[in-house]
């Protein structure tokens, strides 16, 4: 049973009473799953800062598009019908922000790349700005579309392009900042300027501090920018979240010249309901539970962990200072709102998973199938025997065991089952120079100190456990009262294919099939509540909906449609047709990183009957 002390439920009662009080919304802006949410916490879920730090919120407001984006004239980057080309969806009525984007404000003067002030005569506490950045709900709330009628789906993946947003974002304010420039016209920073500053503050003076503090930041996404750059396009719903988390571990570790890990294999934004039940986290398990000493008190700090270093790969910052000796704990500076991000997880562990909305779609079981007798089966027959084939072919895996979901080495599935190598192979391979952290022990407070080159995993957490330490205070008060729950946290090729290696790629990808059995060289199979909800399907997106991933994977299709939010009932997942409206991104399976194969479990021996029995079972999950 999940126990909230009085620190963790008045900070959860601060972040829904703040959201509630901003947005004063008391209705939904659409359909909405039920899930156990309210709509008071819906919106904390929405809206709530995390510690990233994507742009001043002045900025944002005042920043225009691209010159090339095609954007109405006075239109402006954080405007709905701007993002909603990358699938941003509007503000929940009442806010005045995008679902996904919140707003944090620090004493930001331990930070250094993201400390910008701009105001002349004013120390950095006096003029402290308020920060806008994504949070958990930019990648983990979709809508889907059926008849013109939107539903909501709190907690599951979400079509948000995480790529294109970002270089969006860089090159406006790339573009303007080389508006100022000497033999520029000027329009469109005088346009950003004044309305920043604001006509009390737009002096000289101001604004030669404003454009100094522009390119501060143009220059450090520069440098995360060229870290990140792939010539792989992830499209709507995926992100190489780990790919970039790592690239942004080594900028903050300083090294002269890190060495770019290309973040080559996006995943889809997996569904967050029931999370509080795994015991190990991303796709691959890589985020698993463990303990942390504070003091006195062991902590399990998984779900911290993992949230930290979720908010220092979308835009947080941690500033690496080794400690001065074994007694020094002080930690690393950081951006993360540890007080927030206790309360989502709170919140979290209330949200259920979406039931199939059979007002909407109609009821599961109710299709046109005969047994081998020709006599068509009655809705609840059709249930039964899905079911069955459910049980013979997906509960080994699908179902609770030993812990919720089940892990499947590479050994384990064999070249057969596996889909694409490549989040697994490269956050187990990466490696990169630890900079700054050399000689930091492993644990920041124990373990062996670390070298000058090492795995980026093993700099990650050392980087997350010592900003946890850095804010050990606000991390030992949500540890003492429990905050998360019981402990612990319920939170490819065929081997020898590359017989003559090319590239460090192929390298990479031959030395992790060597090590196939070794346990973080693996994907994640959970239970599959809520499914119907989770398109596209397969750990990289590759499958379009469920009728889909139920073929032989030489039937599944090589390349579809994605960014609709029209869904298809009949097939589980969104429509993929040229017509569909958004559909304007082409997925290629044919791509490193896309490979929709693997996963057979005996879908090829399936008759077409079996097929659309397991479908209407699953739709029932």
């Amino acid at each position: 049973m999940l126990r909230v002390g009085w620190a963790g439920r008045g900070a959860l009662a601060a972040l829904l009473g703040a959201s509630f009080l901003v947005t004063g919304c008391k209705t939904s802006p659409s359909a909405t799953a039920r899930q156990g949410w309210e709509d008071q916490a819906r919106a904390a879920w929405y809206n709530a800062g995390q510690g990233s730090r994507l742009l001043p919120l002045s900025w944002f407001r005042a920043l225009e598009p691209p010159a090339d984006s095609q954007a109405a004239a006075g239109s402006h980057f954080s405007d709905a019908a701007y993002l909603a080309r990358f699938r941003v969806l509007p503000p929940w009525p009442g806010a005045k922000l995008p679902i996904g984007f919140g707003v944090s404000s620090i004493d930001d003067s331990r930070l250094v790349k993201t400390s910008l002030h701009w105001l002349s005569g004013k120390a950095p506490r006096d003029d402290r700005v308020d920060w806008v950045g994504l949070n958990c709900a930019a990648c983990h709330t979709a809508q889907v579309s059926f008849a013109g009628k939107p539903i909501t789906v709190d907690g599951a993946p979400g079509l948000f392009d995480f790529q294109s947003f970002v270089e969006g974002l860089d090159k406006a304010l790339i573009e303007t900042q080389a508006s100022a420039a000497s033999g520029a016209d000027g329009q469109r920073w005088n346009r950003f300027a004044a309305a920043v500053l604001g006509p009390k503050d737009d002096t000289p003076e101001n604004r030669k501090l404003l454009l100094a503090a522009l390119g501060k930041l143009v220059d450090w996404e520069g440098q995360a920018e060229a870290l990140n750059h792939t010539d792989l396009r992830y499209g709507f719903g995926r992100v190489d979240a780990v790919g970039h988390i790592f690239n942004r571990t080594l900028l903050f570790a300083g090294a002269p010249q890190p060495t770019p890990n290309t973040p080559d294999a996006p995943v889809s934004y997996p569904h967050l309901w029931n999370i509080t039940k795994q015991t190990q986290l991303q796709w691959d398990g890589i985020a698993q539970n463990d303990k942390l000493n504070i003091g006195a008190i062991p902590t399990d700090y998984g779900a911290m962990g993992r949230n930290v270093g979720e908010v220092l790969g979308v835009f947080g910052e941690a500033v690496i200072k080794p400690p001065s000796g074994p007694a020094d704990f002080s930690g690393f500076a950081s951006s993360a709102d540890i007080t927030n991000l206790n309360a989502l997880e709170v919140l979290l562990t209330r949200l259920q998973p979406p039931r199939w909305p059979s007002d909407a779609f109609g009821i599961p079981g109710h299709i046109d199938v005969a047994d081998p007798s020709g006599r068509k089966l009655a809705p609840e027959e059709v249930m039964k025997a899905g079911e069955a084939v459910f049980n013979a072919n997906c509960a080994a895996c699908h179902t609770p065991h030993e812990h919720y979901e089940t892990m499947k080495t590479f050994a384990e599935m064999g070249p057969q089952n596996q889909t694409d190598e490549w989040m697994a192979c490269n956050t187990w391979a990466f490696t990169g120079a630890s900079g700054a952290l050399t000689g930091v022990p492993a644990n920041y407070v124990g373990g062996d100190k670390l070298t000058a080159t090492e795995p980026v995993r093993v700099l990650l957490t050392t980087t997350v456990k010592g900003a946890l330490v850095g804010q050990k205070l606000a991390f030992a008060e949500a540890a003492a009262e429990n905050i998360f729950g019981v402990t612990p946290l319920p939170q490819a090729r065929p081997q020898g294919a590359f017989a003559v290696p090319q590239t460090a790629k192929d390298l990479r990808l031959r030395f992790c099939q060597q090590n196939a059995a070794d346990p973080l060289l693996a994907y994640k199979a959970r239970p599959l509540e809520g499914i119907w909800a989770t398109a596209p399907y397969l750990h990289n997106g590759s499958v379009p909906t469920l009728y889909d991933l139920l073929q032989a994977p030489a039937n599944r299709p090589v390349t579809f449609r994605m960014g609709a939010r029209a869904y298809d009932p009949k097939k589980v997942g969104y429509d993929t047709s040229a017509t569909a409206e958004g559909n304007s991104f082409v997925f290629n399976t044919a791509m490193p990183g896309n490979s929709n194969k693997g996963h057979v479990y005996g879908v090829g021996s399936m008759t077409e009957a079996q097929r659309l029995e397991l479908l209407e079972y699953l739709k029932s999950l």
